[in-house]
Formats: C-alpha cells, sequence, structure tokens
C-alpha cells in the first residue's frame, strides 16, 4: 500500500470510531475520561462485553453510545479503528485451553480482514502481543491485516484525565500512531515500557493507584484523630502526598534521600518514621505491589484462580 493511500485511509482522532472489549472498571474510566477530557462524542464508541450488567450503565451515562454481547461486533458490524482490549487475563488463557495447537479467537470467528488500517491496545496481563495476534487474526492470511498493535498500561485516574499511561514503544516515535497517542495524551500522560516490563507496571500503576488511595486516606485518619475536620483532613493528606509527588518527580532525588531532608533531629517526623519501621508499613506496601503482580499473572495463567 502507497503511504498516500495509507494515510488518506487512516483514522482520525476527531472521527474515529473506538472499540472496547470488556466493559469493567478500566473500560468505564477510559470511557468516562475520553467524553469528558477528550470531548469524545459517545455515538463513536462501542463496548462488546457478555452482561449486560456494566453495559446497561455506560448506555445510562453517555448517550448513544453502542453496546453488543459479541466481541466480533467491535471490528466486524461496528467496524471500529481503534480497539481497546479490556479483559482479565483468564479469558485469553481459556482461548488457549481450548483451542489446542491453536488458540480459539476472541472473537465468534478470527477478525475480518478490515479495508483501512486499524489500531489494537491490549491492558491484558499477563501475554504478549505474539499470543493475542493468535487469538484475533486469521492463521491463512494474518499478513494482510493493516493493524497497528501495542501493550499498555493506563490506570483509573484517566476517568479524571489524569491518568498515566506505559506504552511499549516511544510515545512520541514514528512506532505510535498519531490517532492513538492523541487519544491517550487526552485522558493520560505517556510513558515508554518495554513490553516485557508491562505487567510489573500495571501493578505498580495500576493496583498502585488504590494503595496510594489507601495511603491517603490513613494519613487523613491520623488527622481527624488530632483534631481537624474531615474534609481539611483529606484535603491537606492529598496535598501533602502531591507535594511529594512533585518534588520528587521535579528533584530527580531518591525518596530517602528527601526523607532525610525533612526529618530534623529529634523532630515530629523521624518520631513518626518510627512507628512506621515498627508497624513494617515499608513491608506491607511493597509485598501489596507483589501481590497484585502475582494475582495478574494467575488470572493469565491458572486454570481456577482463586
Amino acid at each position: 500500500m502507497s503511504k498516500a493511500k495509507r494515510s488518506k485511509q487512516a483514522a482520525d482522532v476527531n472521527s474515529c470510531k473506538i472499540g472496547f472489549i470488556g466493559a469493567g472498571k478500566m473500560t468505564q474510566s477510559i470511557i468516562h475520561g475520553l467524553v469528558q477530557y477528550g470531548k469524545v462524542d459517545p455515538k463513536r464508541l462501542h463496548v462488546a462485553a457478555p452482561s449486560p450488567n456494566n453495559t446497561d450503565n455506560l448506555k445510562q451515562q453517555h448517550a448513544g453510545l453502542k453496546v453488543t454481547k459479541r466481541n466480533l461486533d467491535i471490528f466486524g458490524k461496528f467496524d471500529c479503528d481503534v480497539i481497546f482490549l479490556a479483559v482479565n487475563g483468564n479469558v485469553i488463557h481459556n482461548l488457549y485451553k481450548l483451542g489446542g495447537t491453536r488458540p480459539a479467537p476472541l472473537t465468534t470467528n478470527f477478525i475480518p480482514n478490515m479495508k483501512h488500517p486499524f489500531y489494537v491496545l491490549s491492558l491484558i496481563s499477563g501475554y504478549e502481543i505474539k499470543a493475542l495476534k493468535d487469538v484475533l487474526l486469521n492463521p491463512e492470511h494474518p499478513d494482510k491485516y493493516q493493524m497497528e498493535m501495542h501493550r499498555i498500561m493506563i490506570n483509573c485516574a484517566a476517568a479524571y484525565g489524569l491518568g498515566v499511561c506505559a506504552v511499549d514503544v516511544e510515545p512520541d516515535s514514528k512506532k505510535l500512531a498519531e490517532v492513538v497517542r492523541a487519544l491517550l495524551s487526552s485522558v493520560a500522560k505517556l510513558e515508554y515500557i518495554p513490553e516485557t516490563q508491562m505487567d510489573a507496571a500495571c501493578a505498580v500503576c495500576g493496583a498502585g493507584l488504590a494503595f496510594s488511595y489507601y495511603f491517603i486516606n490513613a494519613l487523613s485518619d491520623g488527622a481527624l484523630k488530632i483534631g481537624l475536620s474531615r474534609a481539611s483532613a483529606v484535603k491537606f493528606a492529598a496535598k501533602t502526598v502531591n507535594c511529594a509527588t512533585q518534588t520528587l518527580l521535579e528533584s530527580g532525588k531518591h525518596p530517602n534521600e528527601l526523607k532525610d531532608e525533612v526529618c530534623a533531629p529529634s523532630g515530629g517526623a523521624i518520631y513518626g518514621l518510627s512507628i512506621l519501621d515498627k508497624a513494617d508499613v515499608a513491608s506491607g506496601i511493597s509485598g501489596a505491589v507483589e501481590a497484585a503482580h502475582k494475582r495478574a499473572i494467575s488470572l493469565a495463567k491458572d486454570d481456577n484462580p482463586q
């Protein structure tokens, strides 16, 4: 295909159709962010999920959004340009179990040979792009697809246009299509992470967002205990964590170095840190990240994840 012809057919960020396979919290967050901050018309959004539990809510929240129970419709009937794969790894694992020497397709059949370039973004932990292509592309003619595929990690802060998104290529390079870059950038800050490290990034940045809210809540509980109102306690706890984040990124210093800069001899900070050390809080936080990573991999690889 000539560059001129490909450019003419390529999706445009202002008109592309966007599809989601899976309707869980990640899909909901991305959709909310795209509508509110990316100014995407809900009529351009399409979601496939076997149950109406989440899709009914999405339709109510975003008038015009289209839903289906068939994954194939995202590629066929709806003919989407940008597709997010947002199911857990157990879905892919089951396809490999069913298929024997080759996995069963994620769609009813393998996706059709679409007549335009399209872009697939996988949020599925535990599976590399090669394995995902095997459940999508017709093995009879896998090279005929005009597909660009990436593994990404994006956290739920995307719902507020404040997400962090790891991409398996340099975001500013020609390896990432402009339409993909523009959509993701409207809800998140883009960072490069090699595909081999994407599962780790999901644990620290995806699940880590929940751990951060947990810490902020605990910090505000302490402030409430000593007299601040709940509203003030939450606000100051959040602003303090934001200060820590910004100074860390701005200075380039190691967290331990900045921690020492805050602690005065015999001061309140060092006394408080001794309590955290006695409670082994650092080990608990590290363990939480490891547990999140282990769970994602077990969903992707175990026959009966518990």
